[in-house]
């Protein structure tokens, strides 16, 4: 069995880990590009949602390298995505690619532990024997999921510090790598020290006040950088220091009903957004008004052209939110026209207007900034702005 899944990011190498561990041969695809993109265009429903495109161009490649097995996450609910596992198995099957199976992962609730036979299937096997294997795999995914939101976390700080363009990066493809090739306990348990020894010793000029900008949107908008022209680096390269609280590792917690912050983020969103209705409206909302109290300078919504909740969620922000906490956000919406030219002529624009409030209001006291605020974003957050600041 040679077995798939799309990407998503960074998220591969989490998932790598899972697949292997249960001794299945993993075969990953081609990262997102243009030519996976057009063989997705060119096969899919003219309306459906931009995330749906690249992945079925990303499972096409893996095909292609000799995957016999898919594995795709499906969901329930108003979203859209629930309905990708079968409309892409079609799809292929009537594309030629028919020597395959799919197997979808049902991630609707994680505590029914329906996942749990879907991995013995994948395994192809049911005996106790698998056991060990089983719980070494998931342990291992779990770690390295919480280690890949700490890179992320730690690249949207250091970023907007360093004084050689591209370090940053560079660091960045080296943890990824490291990470991909740690499997064992000793390894993962001494790897958070690790990403922080990478960037200690990043050339960073800790005198500049750079921006601070909340990231929110559709999850795979949001982790993807080719569909997302890599929004992150560039807005760390204009000097921006990205908050992004969306990981995988923050979805999985959240499916385990462990996520206090989205909690948090659901009790802020609820007297505009009472029930939720797909996507990650409901935190996107919740984000925005937690980032405009914590004092951020600007906040990025994007997501997939046509898609109805995140749709919904900027139309709250813009006719409510916006008129009451003040906290200027520019929208992207993503689809397979979208050009770079003029993404990056907004966001120069967005940045230079951040600019200009920051500097209109710089004999204000502001006493919600994040820098007086050492409670706010998660223990690793506070432990990079003090690596920053020590360096």
């Amino acid at each position: 069995m040679r077995a798939t899944f799309p990407r998503m990011g960074t998220s591969w190498v989490a998932f790598k880990t899972l697949i292997e561990n249960l001794g299945v041969e993993v075969v990953l695809p081609e990262p997102a590009n243009r030519e996976l993109v057009k063989f997705g265009v060119k096969h899919s429903p003219e309306f459906v949602c931009f995330p749906f495109k690249p992945t079925l161009g990303e499972l096409k490649s893996a095909l292609d390298k000799g995957a016999d097995t898919i594995i795709m996450a499906i969901d329930c609910g108003p979203c859209r995505f629930g309905f990708y596992a079968s409309v892409q198995e079609r799809i292929l099957r009537d594309a030629g690619y028919d020597k395959f199976r799919l197997i979808p992962l049902d991630q609707a609730d994680l505590l029914n532990f329906q996942w749990v036979q879907t991995l013995f299937k994948i395994s192809g096997k049911s005996s106790f024997s698998l056991y060990p294997k089983f719980v070494k795999s998931v342990l291992y995914f779990l770690k390295k999921a919480k280690y890949l939101e700490d890179i992320q976390t730690a690249e949207g700080i250091f970023r907007a510090y360093e004084r050689n363009q591209g370090d940053t990066t560079k660091i960045v493809n080296s943890l990824l790598h490291k990470l991909d090739e740690t499997n064992t306990n000793k390894g993962l348990r001494e790897f958070r020290s690790v990403i922080k020894n990478d960037f200690e010793h990043l050339d960073i000029d800790k005198t500049r006040k750079p921006l601070k900008v909340g990231l929110a949107g559709e999850i795979y908008i949001s982790l993807e950088p080719y569909v997302n022209l890599d929004i992150r680096r560039k807005l760390g390269e204009m000097g921006v220091e990205i908050y992004q609280c969306l990981s995988l590792w923050d979805w999985i917690a959240h499916k385990f009903h462990l996520n206090y912050h989205r909690k948090w983020l659901e009790h802020l969103a609820k007297p505009y957004m009472p029930m939720d209705i797909g996507g990650e409206c409901v935190w996107v909302i919740g984000q925005y008004i937690d980032n405009a109290k914590a004092g951020f300078d600007g906040f990025v919504h994007s997501y997939p052209f046509t898609c109805m909740p995140e749709v919904t969620a900027r139309t709250i922000i813009t006719n409510k939110l916006k008129g009451i906490y003040d906290l200027p956000i520019i929208y992207f919406s993503f689809d397979e026209q979208s050009g770079i030219e003029g993404f990056r002529t907004r966001l120069e624009a967005f940045v230079d207007l951040m600019r200009g409030r920051r500097t209109k209001k710089k004999n204000e006291t502001i006493k919600s900034s994040i820098h007086s605020n050492n409670n706010y974003g998660s223990h690793f957050y506070q432990e990079c702005l003090k690596l920053v600041q020590q360096s």
